[in-house]
C-alpha cells in the first residue's frame, strides 16, 4: 500500500512539475496598422496612394489616378487569422521573391515572411493583374519581418 501511495504521489509530482512548466501559450502579438504604412508604395506616374483604413493587424490604401478608384492596396498580419496563409501553397508562383496567390478574380496577394498578406485588388476593370503583379513588386517589403 504504501508503494502504491508513494507512486501516486510521484506520478502527481511529475504532472504538477510539466503542467506549470508548459502553461498557457502566449497570445500572437498581432502588429499595429501604422507600422505598415512605410511599407506601402510611393505615387509615381500620374497615380497617387490615398490611405483609407488603419486598425491593429491591418492598413488599407487607394490606388487613385485622376481622382478615379483604380485598385485597393492592402497589408494585414496573418497572425490574427492563420487560415489566411493556407491559400499560399508551398512551390507555387513567386512575386518579388514571396509565394503568391490569385484572391478571387480581382485580386493579387503575396505572403511575405510566412506572415504578411500584402494584395493588391482591381477596381476599375481595366487595371490588370499584370499591373496587380507589379505594384506588388513597388511595395518596401523589407520592413515587414
Amino acid at each position: 500500500m504504501k508503494k502504491i501511495a508513494l507512486l501516486l504521489a510521484l506520478a502527481l509530482t511529475l504532472v504538477l512539475v510539466y503542467c506549470s512548466r508548459s502553461g498557457p501559450s502566449p497570445e500572437p502579438q498581432i502588429a499595429p496598422g501604422k507600422n505598415f504604412n512605410s511599407a506601402f508604395p510611393k505615387p509615381s506616374a500620374g497615380l497617387t496612394v490615398q490611405f483609407t483604413q488603419e486598425k491593429e493587424g491591418y492598413a488599407q490604401a487607394d490606388l487613385l489616378k485622376d481622382g478615379k478608384k483604380m485598385a485597393q492596396l492592402s497589408i494585414s498580419d496573418t497572425d490574427s487569422n492563420p487560415s489566411a496563409r493556407e491559400k499560399f501553397k508551398p512551390g507555387a508562383r513567386t512575386i518579388a521573391g514571396h509565394p503568391s496567390a490569385t484572391v478571387g478574380s480581382l485580386g493579387t496577394a503575396i505572403l511575405v515572411a510566412n506572415r504578411y498578406q500584402v494584395q493588391v485588388r482591381s477596381i476599375d476593370p481595366g487595371f490588370t493583374a499584370q499591373e496587380r503583379e507589379a505594384w506588388l513588386n513597388q511595395f518596401q517589403l523589407g520592413g515587414l519581418k
